[in-house]
């Protein structure tokens, strides 16, 4: 691999991600307020379950880093 490679690579990791936010975030809009769906990936239903989840693994805290 040429070190440009890697940066490239960095990039359209990136990309993907802030995608798949700005999808979770438009969805969350266009549901509206709902409760937590099974599958759902809007924001909201993420936040739920990441906040059930520290709350069975209280010692355990989510860490996001891009």
């Amino acid at each position: 691999r040429y070190p440009d490679d890697t940066e490239t690579v960095c990039k359209s990791e990136r990309e993907k991600i802030t995608e798949m936010i700005d999808a979770a975030m438009e969805l969350s809009e266009q549901l509206g307020t709902h409760s937590l769906t099974a599958g759902c990936n809007c924001i909201a239903c993420v936040n739920k379950r990441k906040e059930l989840l520290n709350l069975k693994n209280s010692d355990q805290e989510w860490e996001f880093c891009l």
